[in-house]
């Protein structure tokens, strides 16, 4: 009687967890707090489970979705309101999935019928409400089932990009510079950063090699005055740029801090690690928390500055000084700037802070505990790599040490471990759907999103990182097309069967043409101009600036010249006979983009506006 269509099925498998979102929201916010979702999630599935006629793979499916749902309400940003309108939805929308399909609804048979008593009512309505979920699950196809088991891999890649107050959990979005810089002004905070430096040379540290200190090693008075600018004014407004601070918390990390004094680096050792590019820790995909770093100089240093690749930046910590990144995730380097070498010790505090949304405390907890001890493991391996005795000791530190430091940093820098992550999610959720399309969906069109909002915002872009993921996702489109083509050519000639007449000859000129023509427009305005340099600011130089081939020849010959390779990858039955949809999607991308060039929409004025101005 209820639940027969396959559609209406399929309609209630997404108006079902939009309706738990919109509730577990509004419990958020009236109880201003996310624990009494988890409460009542908990008790729910505890009961469910002590239900022996709710068979297990409907439970786990269940508890997936539930859990999904909760972690996800406590994610999004939204107001009453807004939660109550995704609780509307989910209601309305399923009434209107059974309205649409001709079934009846159950509400409307049972406890939601005038002639039903009050008491059996509320019972039938309790009912329906804690089996809804498991029912849902159990009139889903195969494909549907399969794809439930995938999704907290879903989830947690959107909570690996979902890490500040800027990201929109997708790789599609615009993405900001997320190391920040900031200063201690007030008179105490000077007044304490004095006395720690001021302890810090009564030790009278050695000249000739690093010195560090745990807080708990300082003196009283040193002690106390790290602590209070650990929770300091100039620490909370840094925060403040990236995380809002009704909505995250920022924790110390005791148990990372330490007071830091430099000595001159020493080639061979361990040291080296910092004078070559790298990231500080290994939890690049942790979902939704981040650890920060914060470098606070102590002292006029002129000598020693951090880089940072991504945001093309140099910085050099001077007295109150702060430059804070994310511990597991920016890549930095140290130079040393001989032309200015100090004249005294170079004093830093390091700081850490775990910063989570105030509603996902555990992850920001569990993250502060496996990043502590990270960092308690590897500062053991870094003292026995630092003064190297043996053979042993200086292969792990210059081998297993550095090596290892430049190979992760490599692979993140040039694709980006998360964007691994999501193309192997895109790929896990097309497999448990079986459908190809799914893959193609998720994976083709991320660059020209990336493209569109980056061109059209462009403020505090990070621009490394622009560059790596656009390229990294068309590349893994353009792999996907050549597999569509070359796979069929291939098994033909594996089995000695392939003629000239198999081959698409017109089909591979113009791919042919049209990559020469874009690779001409690449060489002419040079990786960073083909990336936006000139918009965003990167590269010095006008619009106009190009003369040469293919720019006096084709107008926006970069977007026509794919466009038209790409019409020739349509030509191939494995590509526009399979998928008849998927080369137009990818030409309207590009035209949308195309004329977003033209007329230069984004935020701010257009160029041609700019020069009429200045006429």
């Amino acid at each position: 009687m209820f639940h027969k269509n396959p559609a209406n099925n399929l309609a209630h498998y997404l108006t079902s967890p939009l309706g738990l979102l919109g509730f577990f929201g509004c419990l958020k916010r009236f109880a201003k707090s996310s624990r009494p979702g988890c409460v009542l999630a908990v008790l729910y599935l505890f009961f469910l489970f002590s239900d022996f006629t709710v068979p297990n793979e409907l439970f786990w499916q269940t508890a997936i979705i539930i859990v999904s749902v909760l972690v996800l309400s406590c994610k999004l940003q939204l107001g009453v309101k807004g939660f109550a309108v995704l609780l509307a939805l989910g209601y309305g929308l399923q009434d209107l999935a059974h309205y649409t399909h001709n079934e009846p609804t159950f509400q409307g048979a049972t406890w939601g019928k005038d002639s039903t008593p009050l008491n059996e009512a509320v019972g039938l309505f309790f009912q329906h409400v804690f089996y809804l979920t498991p029912l849902v699950c159990a009139v889903q196809t195969e494909a549907v089932q399969n794809f439930t088991y995938v999704i907290p891999l879903v989830l947690f890649t959107f909570g690996c990009y979902a890490i500040d107050s800027h990201s929109s959990g997708l790789p599609h979005t615009f993405v900001k510079v997320r190391a920040l810089f900031g200063k201690f002004e007030e008179n105490e905070e000077k007044e304490d950063m004095a006395t720690v430096r001021g302890w810090a040379m009564d030790q009278k540290p050695p000249k000739q090699k690093t010195s560090h200190w745990w807080v708990s090693d300082l003196g009283k008075d040193a002690n106390a005055a790290f602590h209070r600018l650990e929770v300091c004014k100039g620490v909370k407004d840094t925060f403040a740029q990236k995380f809002d601070p009704e909505l995250y918390n920022v924790d110390v990390v005791g148990g990372m801090n330490e007071l830091y004094i430099s000595g001159p680096n020493r080639a061979g050792t361990s040291d080296q690690v910092f004078f070559s590019e790298h990231i500080d820790g290994p939890y690049i995909n942790f979902p939704f928390a981040s650890i920060y770093r914060c470098i606070v100089g102590l002292d006029m240093n002129t000598e020693i500055s951090t880089i940072f690749p991504n945001l093309m930046a140099k910085k050099t910590a001077q007295v109150g000084d702060v430059l804070a990144f994310d511990f597991n995730r920016e890549p930095h380097l140290i130079t040393a700037n001989r032309d200015t070498p100090n004249k005294d010790f170079r004093v830093v505090l390091k700081l850490h802070y775990c910063v989570y949304p105030k509603s996902l405390s555990f992850f920001g907890h569990l993250l502060h505990c496996l990043t502590t001890r990270y960092n308690e493991l590897f500062r053991a391996l870094f003292l026995f790599t630092l003064t190297p005795s043996d053979g042993f000791s200086k292969f792990v530190g210059e081998y297993a040490v550095n090596g290892g430091t430049v190979l992760y940093n490599g692979i993140d820098k040039y694709l980006g471990t998360v964007n691994i992550l999501y193309e192997i999610n895109a790929f896990v959720v097309s497999m448990a759907l079986d459908s190809w399309v799914a893959l193609f969906a998720l994976t083709h069109f991320v660059h020209y999103c990336r493209y569109i909002s980056t061109y059209y915002v462009r403020k505090n872009a990070n621009y490394a990182i622009f560059k790596r993921d656009v390229l990294f996702f068309k590349s893994c489109a353009l792999m996907q097309f050549a597999f569509l083509i070359v796979k069929p050519l291939f098994l033909k000639w594996k089995a000695g069967e392939l003629g000239a007449g198999d081959v698409n000859w017109v089909g591979f000129g113009m791919i042919v043409v049209g990559y020469y023509i874009s690779i001409a427009a690449t060489a002419a305005l040079g990786i960073d101009g083909t990336y936006f340099g000139i918009e965003l600011g990167v590269v010095k130089a006008d619009y106009q600036f190009v003369k040469s081939f293919p720019y006096n020849v084709l107008p926006h010959p970069m977007i026509l010249s794919q466009v038209f390779a790409l019409m020739g990858m349509h030509t191939f039955a494995e590509v526009g006979g399979a998928y008849p949809w998927l080369v137009p999607v990818h030409c309207l991308f590009y035209f949308t983009h195309m004329t977003q060039e033209i007329y230069d929409y984004h935020d701010g004025t257009p160029w041609f506006k700019k020069e009429k101005a200045v006429e």
